[in-house]
């Protein structure tokens, strides 16, 4: 028998949505008031009493309506939570109250409630996947053209002595004001700006348009961005730019031998032991994509399925933690996020927001039906990864994660993880075709 007794009655809504009615007896009532207005008397004020002996008759007179509001949000949150452990619910989401019912004296307590809940469902069988795998192989020109990528990254910039015009290569610091339909965009704007030309790291074309230019001068084209441009409020549109520019630079590249691998650090003793390491991490990047390749598959193949509805909440939850990874990345670009539709943003995220809340939600499912659970052990092992990532001790790292509460949030993907690992232990890997291999 609970200790606090209510009624409750459970509606199914939709697979994904409940609605309960909820009901605190008159005496249940009663107990909480008086113990409301006991709790204040030991600590209330009254000019002529002493603490803990003013009569109750009084407490009412000064506290009436704000022991009645706080006892009123207390059986919500008391009495919703008894119900949800009574009936088994774990909502994602829930509509509170608003604005919460008044007591009423001699009456029972009663509100209504809808909450979002995970759908219910059991994951189809995927054990013996079949999925597309590419070895992993590095040629002798991978690693040349990393090398020099190191290179040229490792380059002095110089400003042109000669008056010139861009040249392919040249570093410019320019300002740039883009627009659409006649309209200047806050999401297409830049500062002295640093860019180097012909790299295609902002956009090739639009780098393009800058050959010739002289520093201090200006010009005006439009350029078609594509439609996995790296802003998606500008992707796949025509955006016509107005640019200035401010300074020509150009680098100084450094002879690749024994002493530049040297001046790099990390314990490099010759050119050979530089490439040998580039090998290394060529390797490991493209074990890396391969995972994401892997992963990829076995996503599409559970969402296609596992058909259920997702929780709107959740879809959302997705959708700013991904807008707050896509600000980061602008800002690294160099583009200000000042004026940014937000909104706008958000719904561009949507479909990859709720394919990933699809995933999540199936891999949770399919660990329970699995039993794969996720110990101490490997979280402090995760811990202990960070840690190096980071430079810190594990202790600060758990420290972090605890203070934040991003716990939960590493053991989900800790158990994702294991899930993964398990269905790909259990996939056939079919090779790659040519036309595929070089796709």
């Amino acid at each position: 028998m609970t200790e606090f007794p209510i009624k409750v009655d459970v509606e199914q809504v939709s697979e994904i949505k409940r609605r309960l009615d909820i009901v605190v007896p008159e005496a249940e009532v009663a107990k909480a008031v008086d113990q409301a207005y006991r709790d204040l008397g030991k600590r209330a004020k009254v000019k002529g009493f002493r603490p803990g002996k003013i009569p109750r008759s009084v407490l009412e007179l000064y506290y009436k309506r704000q022991v009645e509001e706080d006892v009123s949000d207390t059986l919500v949150r008391r009495s919703l939570g008894e119900a949800c452990k009574e009936k088994g619910l774990n909502p994602v989401n829930l509509d509170w109250p608003e604005p919460v019912p008044p007591l009423v004296a001699g009456q029972d307590f009663q509100f209504r409630v809808d909450l979002e809940v995970p759908p219910e469902f059991a994951v189809a069988d995927c054990k013996g996947m079949t999925l597309t795998d590419t070895p992993v192989e590095v040629t002798d020109a991978e690693v040349d053209a990393r090398m020099e990528e190191i290179r040229q990254s490792n380059a002095m910039l110089q400003p042109v002595a000669e008056s010139r015009g861009i040249a392919e290569g040249d570093f410019v610091v320019l300002s740039y004001q883009g627009y659409y339909a006649g309209e200047a965009l806050n999401e297409a704007k830049g500062e002295n700006t640093y860019l180097e030309v012909g790299a295609g790291k902002f956009n090739i074309d639009f780098e393009r348009q800058l050959l010739g230019l002289n520093a201090g001068g200006e010009s005006r084209f439009a350029v078609e961005l594509p439609q996995d441009f790296f802003n998606p409020l500008l992707a796949g549109k025509v955006i016509e730019f107005a640019v200035t520019i401010h300074e020509i630079k150009q680098k100084v590249v450094p002879e690749l031998d024994d002493a530049f691998a040297k001046s790099l650090g990390g314990n490099f003793t010759d050119l050979a032991d530089l490439r040998k390491q580039v090998q290394e991490d060529i390797i490991r990047r493209k074990e890396g994509e391969r995972q994401t390749q892997l992963e990829q598959q076995i996503a599409e193949q559970l969402i296609a399925a596992n058909p259920f509805e997702v929780p709107p909440s959740l879809v959302i939850q997705e959708q700013e933690a991904m807008l707050n990874e896509q600000m980061s990345r602008m800002q690294q670009h160099g583009l200000s996020i000042a004026g940014m539709d937000k909104e706008k943003l958000l719904e561009a995220m949507k479909p990859r927001a709720e394919q990933r809340v699809r995933v999540g939600l199936i891999l949770e499912r399919l660990a329970d039906q699995e039993g794969v659970t996720v110990d101490e052990a490997e979280v402090d092992a995760a811990l202990a990864r960070l840690a190096v990532a980071t430079r810190r001790e594990p202790a600060q790292v758990r420290q972090f994660y605890e203070e934040r509460q991003l716990m939960g949030g590493l053991k989900r993907q800790l158990l994702e993880e294991k899930v993964k690992k398990m269905i790909l232990d259990q996939a056939t890997l079919a090779p790659a075709a040519a036309d595929e291999e070089k796709a």
